[in-house]
């Protein structure tokens, strides 16, 4: 009895001092890029879990007031990549940490760097993006000719990083906002995408609170356009013989979707089970897999940035690979009762050579951060 007692109060003890937030989070939601923290003191805890990899230390400030913080430093697959391991930082290490504080009262920061003292070692630095290393090469292709949407026979990979953040109208000028979607002017928010009144208001409104309320940040599936935003990843596992293309998520909950290519017609969505995905149906036009779907329930936001849409959403998607290392993604949005006209737009994303998607699942930080 007494043990249990014992865990219950440091456990307790640790969510008054510093609880991170639990499972995906929009960053420009938790953290407040306009300051800039430091923190130092001794390593008390190390969680080294998805989707974001937390250690904690005891910070003592002028007054000798001690206090416990949690400290977000990256993903352990991207950690690994760049050399850290479970055993790089220990329990008991004095740290110098320069970072991101978070919003409000939590002690939370987000890590830029992390030095290890006495000696002034380096430990970490906050990652840039990568770039593909596979080699220049033709797009791979099935026997009957068409393009393959996964690796080439024999190989292994899946797709990466896109070249933009958020789905915005094809448009000249670049709309300036960060990697959540988040515009650095709500002004700009008219060049976005052409919004009905009430679908303007809400985005405003999804904006500036940050993007808080973001379903994605619970856990719930990425529909629409933000499923190949997401992160670590998507694969195609393509299934000729049974009519179909599954689209395998390496981020947000490792959630799938099919695509049916075995000539069915499109539905009316008012005959379908609302879902996250809807219901897809593709055909090929040349090396392009054109989808169509229907059949969307609103519970989820089609992009980061929080864009709207309602049950009558139609999304049509191009699919195409004009070579090994890229896929290039077109999507028309057609939805009447959000949008003034249909509207497209796009972008390209990287393969990554040689590699499986890894298991990822957005709620292991809520599990790590709660008593059991």
């Amino acid at each position: 009895m007494k043990h249990r007692l014992d865990v219950l109060a440091v456990g307790l003890g640790i969510l008054l001092a510093a609880t991170p937030v639990a499972a995906q989070h929009s960053f420009s939601a938790t953290y407040d890029s306009d300051r800039q923290v430091t923190l130092e003191g001794p390593v008390t805890r190390i969680d080294w879990v998805n989707p974001h990899a937390f250690f904690f230390i005891n910070v003592r400030d002028a007054g000798g007031t001690i206090t416990n913080w949690a400290v977000e430093f990256g993903n352990p697959f991207d950690l690994e990549r760049d050399g850290w391991k479970r055993n790089t930082l220990h329990i008991g290490d004095l740290v110098a940490v320069e970072g991101i504080p978070a919003r409000g009262a939590v002690r939370q920061a987000f890590a830029k760097s992390v030095v290890l003292k006495p000696g002034g070692k380096r430990l970490f630095a906050a990652p840039g993006r990568r770039a593909s290393t596979s080699a220049a090469a033709p797009a791979p292709r099935w026997p009957n000719g068409h393009v393959r949407l996964g690796p080439p026979p024999g190989k292994k990979g899946y797709w990466g990083a896109a070249s933009v953040k958020a789905l915005v109208e094809n448009s000249a000028v670049k709309i300036p906002m960060n990697d959540d979607g988040l515009l650095l002017n709500i002004g700009d928010a008219d060049r976005v995408a052409p919004f009905k009144p009430w679908a303007k208001a809400v985005y405003e409104q999804r904006q500036r609170s940050l993007l808080k309320d973001d379903p994605f940040a619970r856990c719930l599936p990425p529909g629409g356009p933000r499923q190949f935003h997401t992160p670590y990843g998507f694969q195609f596992v393509e299934q000729p013989e049974l009519g179909r293309i599954l689209v395998l998520l390496g981020g947000g909950d490792r959630n799938w979707r099919v695509i049916y290519t075995d000539g069915r017609p499109v539905g009316q969505a008012a005959e379908l089970v609302l879902s996250y995905y809807g219901t897809s149906v593709g055909r090929w036009e040349g090396d392009t897999l054109v989808v169509e779907s229907v059949g969307f329930n609103e519970r989820f936001w089609m992009t980061n940035g929080g864009l709207p849409h309602t049950e009558a959403l139609h999304l049509t998607e191009r699919f195409s690979r004009p070579d090994l290392n890229t896929l290039k993604y077109e999507v028309t949005v057609d939805d009447p009762r959000t949008y003034t006209r249909p509207w497209s737009g796009g972008w390209t994303i990287r393969w990554v050579p040689d590699e499986e998607i890894q298991e990822y699942f957005c709620e292991d930080n809520a599990e790590s951060t709660f008593i059991r």
